[in-house]
């Protein structure tokens, strides 16, 4: 008899969490009732199961009341809109070019014009708290980062199934780089330079090491959601997620998948961490040259810290059942057992320490 559940995954990271998410969770559904966005059955349901104001509490457990709320409607955002463009009779492609073209233009000026629709409104009514913040350049690649997210989200129908399925077969890295473009991270990465009230200069955020970070991070993260959720993808015999793609492409059965996906994960953990002492330690000559930039670099990468951690507490609990009760902090119970954290990859903790200057210790935080 196969678990309920996969075996739990070990992270290297420190979990916290905001202890405002109960009230970002109640602004959030007000804020997606006022613009209508749950216009359809059961949305409100999915929304409030999504429980997206944890992930945004646990992402950044330090933001005060007003910017969490911003991160868990933006959270909101993208999943409503992936959600109403998911329903059977708005699948097709067709749908999701409409919603882009209605879309673009307000992240282009953050904007909506009188006629806009419900999602047009909402995401208005979201930048025009955000953009005012950010400087242009950081805007447009906003919106372009945005944009190129939602264009990689278009879903197939049904019909496209077997082709999707020969996509696969064809390689494991083509859907990689699908899944990191389509996961939505890219844009939030971003949105948490606006968390860390700053923005980071173009010749860190367009360096190697910058793009190795991110591109590791947003991996971990896509993974682990793919990993807890697979065995609620059952709607399709084509391959849903990552598991999925393995066990087709490498003719794996579920736990043998299931094992290849962690010991994945686990290697793009270690390469986030080769790629933050390169980034951190000297490889980065603008931080280390403006204090300022510095800050703001050793925010972002720890809320990239954050973010991978509290996916895998988020995803976790979403797969649990009902009888399953978390810790009232919010804390890892160590519960799972089987998988632990590789010897590698507590070597290159250890070998790369705390980032200079780190100031987290006075609020409590453990640096990973």
């Amino acid at each position: 008899m196969v678990e309920a559940h996969p075996t739990r995954i070990p992270l290297p990271f420190a979990l916290d969490r905001n202890p405002h998410a109960p009230d970002a969770e109640c602004r959030l559904l007000d804020w997606a009732r006022r613009h209508e966005l749950l216009d359809h059955p059961a949305a409100e349901t999915r929304l409030i199961g999504a429980r997206l104001a944890d992930l945004a509490a646990y992402t950044h457990p330090d933001a005060e009341p007003d910017r969490l709320c911003r991160y868990a409607q933006f959270l909101g955002w993208q999943f409503l809109t992936h959600d109403r463009c998911a329903q059977p009779r708005e699948r097709a492609a067709p749908t999701w070019e409409h919603v882009i073209g209605q879309v673009e233009p307000i992240f282009r000026t953050g904007r909506a014009e009188s006629a806009a629709g419900p999602m047009g409104r909402a995401l208005a009514d979201l930048l025009g708290r955000v953009y005012p913040a950010m400087g242009a350049e950081w805007r447009e690649r906003f919106a372009a980062e945005c944009v190129e997210t939602m264009r990689h989200a278009v879903p197939r129908t049904a019909g496209d199934s077997p082709a999707a399925t020969r996509e696969y077969a064809s390689g494991v890295q083509a859907y990689i780089r699908h899944r990191r473009l389509a996961g939505g991270q890219f844009p939030c990465l971003l949105l948490d330079e606006y968390m860390a009230d700053g923005e980071l200069p173009v010749a860190i955020r367009d360096g190697a090491a910058y793009d190795d970070i991110r591109n590791a991070e947003a991996d971990v993260v896509s993974w682990t959601c793919d990993y807890y959720s697979s065995r609620s993808n059952t709607e399709t015999d084509a391959p849903a997620d990552l598991v999925g793609v393995l066990a087709y492409t490498e003719h794996l059965g579920r736990e043998h998948a299931e094992a290849a996906v962690a010991a994945r994960i686990q290697d793009r953990v270690a390469d986030f961490l080769t790629a933050r002492r390169t980034l951190q330690g000297g490889g980065s000559d603008v931080a280390w040259a403006d204090p300022e930039a510095d800050l703001i670099l050793r925010r972002c990468v720890s809320a990239m810290h954050n973010r991978m951690a509290g996916t895998e507490a988020w995803a976790w609990e979403n797969v649990r059942s009902l009888d399953h009760h978390r810790p009232a902090d919010g804390r890892r119970t160590g519960e799972g057992g089987g998988l632990r954290v590789p010897q590698y990859v507590e070597d290159l903790l250890d070998v790369r320490g705390r980032p200079r200057g780190w100031d987290g210790g006075a609020a409590g935080h453990r640096w990973p």
